[in-house]
């Protein structure tokens, strides 16, 4: 088998002809089915994949009392087996593809979405159809799935900023639904019955409750055919339903004060805010933005808060200030964040705040000002939809939360809100008699901060199909390398520039280990007339970048500790003083004619005094304890593997996805779907190529329940064994490349994804077209992955175990060879 690293100087290649344009979401087709399913297909040819998102008009505002969590344990229990897609082939069938999917449950919607390559459509609507229509439920994943949620849960534990988040949305709304915690209360969770859930499905999941939306490479009139004949026939009662708009307008400032063991101060002030189909709308997204900064429309890119620009409004007030205004079906709010100096007076905080905020009621802001925010914000719906999935996702959750006219006329909607809109939006919501203030300070007896089982949300995307790892690389590179590397790219109007610096640094930019352990990263963003100030900035982060020096494994947090001990297996020599780029890459709608010579003038010529790799000898099995109690401990395992370009790498990674893959492969379909053991298993394939000295480890970062921990353990072990004794077969291995070969073609859209996907790449298996790469890895035989298992099983153990229950028989921080 050849090897795949080749090293030329440049590499300038197009990857879809044309001028750059935005994706444009006013071209979407809505048609709603016979049945009430409403369909959204948005054509867009530029990259050879489709996504598909399945938005339901309910979430964990429908939650019934004593069942806290149930929308977001049915999402769970979706996931499982339908009538046509038994076991875990829901999700294991796009991943057979090269696909990646998620999920999610949030107040107002839970959300189905996949991308895969164009020709796999068919298999990405028929498992929603079947999601819609023909889910199984066996009443024996629920126990399972019990599990999973609960793990899920107690991932969020011991987060103070969660905590403090659900106390103030309890504090703001004393009626309506969404005080509602999505993930629901851990006794609630235990309560959920098979009979529950399939209530809920039938009263809440149906054709009228459903949004679907396909964005890509797709043929409208042909989807629109196929949707027809796969969903039409599906008939449901199920009808959408928002609650009431019961909510007490009560006169007056709510608050709520935790304490617990925390070094800061932290608050989170909750103003009323408009929904997404009202007029105010549009007006509060650019007072948004005179406050603090722009966050865009897209729940997913928000990330929980926008900090602050310099010279907002509300600037200056403490150094972590931001601001959180999320789409919502109804009113809902607008957050203001932060955290001070246990020593701070709170009130002055409060103070400065409100006044901030008055004084845009107070006076009207300028023309210059107002047309700079409205600026901003029209930018930030730039980066909102940059890829398929992007779309399709933007395009579902706005009709779901009855607000896709505004999304589609959100720019000139902006373009129109005037100074006086500001002072009246303003007026109308910052008002200090309708704020609820919640603060979580340090305790003063020094007890232990609350565990966040009972007060903890589903925020985030609660499945992740494939998360960010080594083998997720772009398909549409040549078969060379270089070190400045110009990508024009015609599906986004952004653009993304990228370094690597040999060594390990830190500065305001830098990202260490990464894209590969030893090497440090810098990116930025923007668009095509902020290239030069991009370059100038990332230019003076690298001159102020200062050698980082790697501290020894101490996070309390398990699965950072975790991260921290994989780390530590690599060593390399210390980097020089003063840093230079070996690796430059940019992509966006730029001409490499005159992008490659200023990106050479600025940065200068590449550094190729490239770090030397090594692994660090086993220590054999390890046992961590950490003495704070957490409610998710950590599971590791760690197995010395060839460098990312070596012959034996693809069969390395081959096994790795027949193991472990998100929640499938051997270990995640007997430790997650079958007993429930653990929430999550993060599977990467580390290291860099054999320029870089030739190192590379397989790991596994598992979150655990602690009293599941010695099961999972022992799963894991039975597991690897019988990797080895009961090896892979031809049907394992052809789904592993068809997944390998698939993610080549899927996996980066954004112009920010391609340029991480080709750093991956330079530094590791190197560059190359998917036709090379489909050749390589379908090269691979079913004897040399057999071969690589002893290896692959003959790893370290990592447990990192947690609080005072297991003090007593695990010394505090313990290192033994062997079990």
């Amino acid at each position: 088998m050849k090897r795949l690293l080749h090293r030329l100087i440049f590499l300038a290649l197009v990857l879809a002809p044309g001028a750059a344009h935005a994706i444009d979401l006013t071209r979407v087709r809505v048609t709603h089915l016979d049945n009430g399913l409403t369909l959204l297909i948005l054509e867009e040819p530029a990259f050879p994949v489709v996504s598909v998102q399945m938005a339901y008009k309910t979430g964990g505002r429908d939650d019934p009392e004593g069942r806290m969590g149930l929308a977001h344990f049915f999402e769970h229990m979706a996931f499982r087996s339908s009538k046509n897609f038994p076991g875990t082939s829901l999700a294991g069938d796009i991943y057979a593809v090269g696909g990646e999917w998620h999920g999610y449950t949030w107040i107002d919607h839970i959300t189905f979405f996949a991308t895969a390559p164009k020709d796999d459509l068919d298999l990405l609507l028929r498992i929603e159809a079947d999601r819609l229509g023909r889910l199984t439920l066996d009443p024996d994943d629920v126990d399972a799935e019990t599990g999973a949620v609960i793990a899920e849960m107690n991932g969020y534990a011991n987060d103070p900023s969660t905590i403090l988040f659900d106390a103030t949305m309890g504090a703001a709304f004393q009626v309506h639904p969404y005080r509602k915690n999505t993930i629901g209360f851990e006794g609630d969770v235990e309560a959920i019955t098979h009979e529950d859930i399939v209530e809920f499905y039938e009263k809440r999941i149906g054709p009228k409750t459903a949004v679907l939306a396909v964005a890509g490479d797709v043929d409208a009139d042909a989807v629109e055919q196929q949707v027809k004949k796969l969903f039409g026939k599906i008939k449901k009662d199920a009808q959408p339903q928002l609650p009431p708009l019961s909510e007490p307008d009560y006169q007056g400032e709510k608050r709520i004060r935790l304490e617990g063991a925390v070094d800061w101060k932290l608050f989170r002030i909750a103003y009323p805010a408009p929904a997404a189909s009202r007029e105010d709308y549009p007006a509060f997204l650019v007072l948004q933005a005179l406050a603090g900064a722009s966050s865009g429309v897209s729940f997913l890119q928000n990330d929980w808060g926008t900090p602050v620009n310099e010279g907002s409004a509300l600037s200056g007030i403490t150094d972590d200030l931001r601001t959180w205004f999320i789409p919502t079906a109804q009113r809902y709010v607008f957050l203001i964040a932060g955290s001070a100096d246990a020593k701070t007076d709170e009130a002055e905080i409060e103070s400065a705040i409100q006044r901030a905020l008055e004084s845009l009621a107070a006076s009207p802001a300028g023309a210059e000002r107002l047309n700079a925010a409205k600026a901003s914000v029209q930018r930030e719906l730039v980066f909102d939809v940059e890829t398929t999935e992007d779309a399709a996702h933007q395009l579902a959750f706005f009709e779901a939360i009855g607000a896709l006219d505004q999304l589609l006329s959100l720019k000139e909607n902006i373009e129109a809100v005037t100074a006086a809109d500001i002072q009246r939006v303003a007026k109308t919501y910052l008002d200090a008699d309708r704020r609820a203030v919640g603060w979580f300070v340090p305790d003063t007896d020094g007890a232990p901060a609350p565990i966040a089982s009972a007060t903890t949300i589903a925020a985030a995307p609660a499945r992740a199909g494939e998360p960010v790892t080594t083998d997720k690389a772009d398909s549409r590179f040549a078969d060379t390398e270089g070190d400045i590397i110009v990508i024009p790219s015609s599906l986004s109007p952004t653009v993304s520039l990228r370094a690597v610096l040999p060594g390990l640094y830190e500065c305001s930019l830098c990202l260490a280990n990464d894209p590969a352990p030893g090497i440090t990263s810098l990116a930025a963003k923007g668009l095509p007339p902020e290239l030069d100030v991009m370059m100038r900035d990332m230019q003076a982060g690298i001159a102020k970048a200062e050698p980082l020096l790697q501290a020894p494994s101490q996070s309390a947090d398990p699965y950072t500790r975790l991260e921290e001990i994989f780390a530590d297996r690599f060593q390399t020599a210390p980097s020089a003083q003063q840093a230079q780029p070996a690796f430059i890459a940019v992509a966006g709608p730029i001409d490499p004619a005159d992008a490659s010579p200023a990106l050479e003038h600025r940065f200068g010529a590449p550094n190729d005094a490239m770090p030397e790799l090594s692994l660090s000898p086993s220590q054999g099995d390890l046992q961590i304890h950490i003495p704070e109690d957490k409610a998710q401990t950590a599971l590791g395992y760690m197995a010395a593997a060839p460098a990312l370009d070596d012959e034996q790498a693809l069969p390395w990674r081959l096994a790795l996805y027949m193991f472990a893959h998100g929640y499938g492969g051997r270990l995640g379909e007997e430790a997650i779907s079958k007993q429930g053991l653990a929430y999550y298993i993060s599977a990467d394939y580390r290291g860099a190529s054999n320029r870089f000295g030739g190192a590379g480890l397989i790991t596994l970062n598992i979150g655990v329940d602690p009293a599941k921990q010695q099961a999972l353990l022992e799963t894991l072990k039975a597991e690897l064994a019988r990797f080895v004794s009961q090896p892979p077969d031809e049907a394992e291995l052809a789904e592993a490349k068809r997944h390998l070969i698939g993610r080549k073609i899927s996996a980066a859209q954004s112009n920010e994804e391609i340029t991480a996907a080709i750093a991956r790449d330079w530094a590791g298996p190197g560059l190359t077209t998917i036709e090379a790469f489909a050749e390589a890895v379908n090269a691979v035989t079913l004897d040399e992955v057999r071969g690589v298992l002893p290896a692959f099983a003959g790893g370290d153990f990592v447990v990192i175990s947690a609080g005072a229950e297991t003090r007593d028989r695990l010394p505090s921080e313990t290192r033994s060879n062997g079990e």
